[in-house]
Order: structure tokens, then sequence, then C-alpha cells
């Protein structure tokens, strides 16, 4: 609770009296003062459990933006809940299933969107939200919105980066707040950069920095974060990931606690468990692209209703396809060039933009006997209800908040709390200080995307803080080598797992398919690595 100092004080004032000094205290005395409404006053990570004996009722409750995970589940009468659901279903009364109509959404998005999990009958409890459990009833209510708006263009630029940054420097410093030794996670992107520059001001010399890389070329950002903190002086430590990663694979799918195909997991807690032996908290600059609209289909996507617009003829049935006959359209580059020139509904096309297997690839690689396939498209009804809610016009607004309440939230985040929590260290995210993302969502969205350039606030903040050529550099992902490591040292590990007597005896997948992703991957003809990741992670 990045403010509890202020609100210790506060309550103080007001009577109350403190045992200790932890930031976890403020909570039950703000509970006792307001009530539920006390959420209200909090500003930082939390997931907590808070019973009134009085009342006989347990309040449960998660931050604004999901940065801490929480689970629940009823069983009868009585309620279960934890940081993990594995720490569930350790409980014998909790079913120990796999939710099956939730399958091809993780199959498409790589990840479950709450308030779902791919365990049956198990929770989340959704950002912005808590509940209240009384007896056998649960109240859920949410505390928070993120609003996006569309306010009078005419305002000032100089007086809106001065308001941003002034905001993101008190961000990044109430996040220093520790009585431990911290550190950043330094990539060599803007969002880690601007982190970086602004811990800086405020340490000194003291900053220490890490970073992680391959030895892959085009993958490996270790010299753009070099070149940041040689810029700007840190204490700066680097990881190479030569070895294979088959020794630690099973550890961080179990630290997942949930299947999340994302394979930045893997050095993501290679960094964390290197780093843990000189500090216990790290800054990151996760929640950058949701914060200022960095991802390339923000742009990419406007640009599509435009072109739609302006050129009626690639409406017409069979254009695109005719266009791209003598294509592989399994590959990267087909598929997207389809999602942009087809002339279909903003959540279909986002999802054939961002998705690991299609619709079509799901059909022809699950078994005829998998009756949970069949339910529908549930991926895209819940992408086309999520922009429904929110307006689709900006369509970058849109698109900003729909990552918001799923893909930050079920897999940036949580990704980051897993590894670093599995390494004993404590990851932060000032870039995701909810005043902050209330701040740049009421900005019109030409100050986060206009034509292709992206983030364009974090940019011009950047621009005073780190090298030009940071501030100017084109948004790359953390790319990890997983189409080397599944042509060479986990080859055969995943061709156990995925073709194993377990998996066959599961029925999910028709073996035969499988046999035929991982020969053409092997081959080199198509790159069916996050595919592949996808299954094993499952699997896993």
């Amino acid at each position: 609770i990045y403010n509890f100092r202020e609100l210790r004080r506060f309550l103080q004032a007001k009577g109350h009296r403190f045992r200790a000094g932890s930031d976890v205290e403020v909570i039950v005395h703000l509970y006792e003062e307001y009530g539920e409404a006390g959420i209200h006053a909090l500003r930082g990570m939390f997931a907590f459990a808070l019973w009134d004996d009085r009342r006989k009722r347990l309040i449960l409750g998660r931050d604004r933006l999901g940065i801490k995970p929480l689970y629940y589940t009823t069983v009868g009468e009585r309620v279960f809940f934890a940081s993990e659901a594995k720490a569930l279903l350790v409980c014998p009364e909790v079913p120990r299933c796999v939710n099956e109509t939730m399958l091809g959404t993780y199959l498409t998005l790589q990840y479950v969107p709450g308030p779902e999990t791919l365990f049956r009958g198990i929770l989340k409890v959704p950002p912005g939200h808590y509940l209240v459990v009384t007896g056998p009833d649960i109240r859920v209510v949410r505390y928070w919105e993120l609003v996006f708006a569309e306010p009078d263009r005419s305002l000032k630029e100089e007086e809106v980066h001065g308001e941003f940054e002034t905001a993101l420097r008190e961000a990044v410093s109430l996040h220093l707040l520790s009585d431990v030794p911290l550190g950043v996670l330094l990539s060599g992107g803007v969002d880690s950069s601007v982190v970086t520059a602004l811990m800086s001001l405020e340490v000194g010399a003291g900053c220490r920095s890490f970073t992680v890389g391959f030895p892959d070329l085009g993958l490996d950002e270790r010299p753009h974060a070099r070149r940041v903190a040689a810029a700007l002086g840190t204490d700066h430590h680097e990881l190479e990931v030569q070895a294979s990663p088959v020794d630690e694979l099973p550890k961080v799918i179990w630290l997942m606690d949930e299947p999340v195909a994302d394979a930045a997991a893997l050095p993501t807690y290679l960094i964390c468990r290197s780093a843990a032996r000189d500090v216990k908290v790290l800054l990151t600059g996760e929640g950058g692209d949701e914060l200022c609209g960095g991802y390339p289909r923000y742009a990419w996507l406007r640009i599509a209703r435009t072109l739609h617009h302006f050129l009626p003829a690639l409406r017409r049935d069979g254009a695109v396809s005719r266009l791209m006959f003598d294509t592989d359209r399994e590959g990267w580059l087909p598929r997207r060039l389809e999602a942009l020139l087809c002339d279909i509904p903003d959540g279909e096309r986002h999802l054939r933009l961002v998705a690991n297997f299609t619709r079509e690839q799901q059909r022809g690689l699950v078994s005829p006997q998998a009756c949970w396939w069949g339910n529908g498209d549930l991926a895209l009804e819940l992408v086309e209800g999520v922009l429904d809610a929110v307006g689709r016009d900006p369509i970058v607004h849109a698109l900003m908040y729909l990552d918001v309440r799923t893909w930050l939230v079920d897999d940036v985040l949580l990704k980051m709390d897993r590894m670093s929590m599995g390494a004993s260290v404590e990851a932060r995210v000032p870039l995701l200080d909810h005043k902050l993302m209330e701040l740049v969502a009421l900005l019109p969205h030409t100050f986060k995307v206009r034509g292709l350039q992206t983030k364009r606030l974090l940019r011009q903040a950047a621009s005073a803080l780190v090298p030009k050529k940071t501030a100017r550099r084109r948004k790359q992902a953390f790319r990890v080598p997983i189409a080397r490591w599944l042509r060479e040292s986990l080859h055969d590990f995943a061709r156990d797992i995925l073709l194993s007597a377990r998996a066959r005896e599961r029925g999910y997948f028709r073996p035969a398919q499988v046999a035929l992703i991982l020969d053409r991957h092997q081959s080199g003809t198509t790159d069916y690595s996050q595919a592949l990741w996808n299954l094993l992670t499952l699997e896993l």
C-alpha cells in the first residue's frame, strides 16, 4: 500500500491506534472507519481477506488493475480462497477437474480470461472488485472502473505532457518506498528505460539494473539495455540464457499455477532469481503499452477501418483470398494481412491478430470426441462483449480497454507476479499506478496513437530522460528463442510429452495432427513454436 503512511496519519488523527508499522494494518482501520468503502482510499497492489467477527462476514479484496492474484471457490456453504489456485486444489473438498469449456479460449488466447480459470469451480476475484461473503451468500462488488474518454481536442500538448510527466514521476517515487534493497528490470525498451531513468534520479548512483538476454541475433535486448544503463550510470547486471530450458520448464509451469503459454515466463523467472542475490524488490516497465497505447495492432486496426471506408472493393467476398492464393496462409504474415484486409467485425479482426490457434486450426486439431469444443467461440463472444460494453469509437481506446481487462491481468501481470514471487522477489509496476492510468485514459486517443506512431506520451517523456535512440525505438515484444529450442534441445522433450500415453488417454487432441505440427516445425517449413508452446504448457 504505497500511500499507507499518509493513511496512517489521517486515521491516527481520527483516534485510531496502530500496533505495528506494517502497511497492511491500514486496511483494518479503514474498514473500521468507512466499512467496505475504505478500499477506495488504497493506492497500490493488494489482495486481502478481512474477517468481520461482529457481522460474521468475510471481505475479499483485489487491487484495481489485478496486479496481485486472488482465487476462490465454493463447496456447499463453505468458501475457500487463496492467492494461488493450487493452494485450493490441495483441499480435499475441492474437486480437481479441468474446466473444459475454457479449453478453446485458452488455445486461442494462450491464457484463460477471468473470472474463469482452467480449473472447474475455481474463480478469480476480478480486478477492481471485492467479495462480501455472509454465510452462503456471496456479493461481488465493483469499486473501480477505468473510464476512457475523448474530450475536447483543443487541449494544449505542452500542458498535457507536463501533467503526465508530473504524475509519472510521482508514481515511480511512490513505488520506491521500501525497507529492503531495490532494483529495476531493464530491457532497453521505452517503458523500462523510463522507469529506470526516474528511479535513478531518486536513488542516484545506487540504482541497480538487471537484464536478461540470449545469444540469438535479433532476440538479444542486452545491447539496448546496456546503452541505457551506461547513459544513466546504473550498477548494471546481465544474465545470458544459454543452457537448455528443459530442466527449468516444469518448475516455471508449476510456479505459473494456471496454464499461461507465455514463453517470456522462463527468462523472467531466471532474471528474478539472479537479481534476488542483490535485491528484494524489482521495479518493472510492465503496463506501459496498456497505459499509453503501445501495441502496433492499435494502429493497424485503426488503419484497417480507414482502408475499408475508402476501398470498398476489399469487402467483396474472396478478394483477399485471391490476393494471397499462392501464399502459405498458416504463416504469421498472411494471417495478419488477411485479418487487416478482410471485412470482418472488430473482435474477430483482433483475435486473428493475436490468436495462437485460429478457430479453423483448432477444428483440425481437436479430437472429434471433445464435446467441449462445439460450445461456440467463447473467446470471440468475450471480446465482442467487452467492445460492445465500452463502445468501439475510437477503436484505439476500445482495444486498450480490452487489453486491460484481459491480456494485461491474465497474462502479463500474472506472469510477473508468479515468476518474481517464485524467486522470492517482489515485482512492482509503477506504470500501472491507478491515478496515472485514470489521467491518461481521459486524454484523446491521438495523444497515444497517431498514424503508425504508438505510445506518443511516453516517448515524449522518454526523450528528456534516456538516449534519443531508445525513445524512438520501435515496439519489440520480449521474444524468446522457443522456435530454436523446439527444433533442438526441447524437441524430444516436447514430442514425448505431447504424444505421451497420458495425453492420448485424455483425448483432447488428435495425436496425428499434433505429430504433424511437430514435424512441420522441425522441418522449418512453418513456425509453429507458439502453438506448440501452448500445447506443451497445457500438458505440463
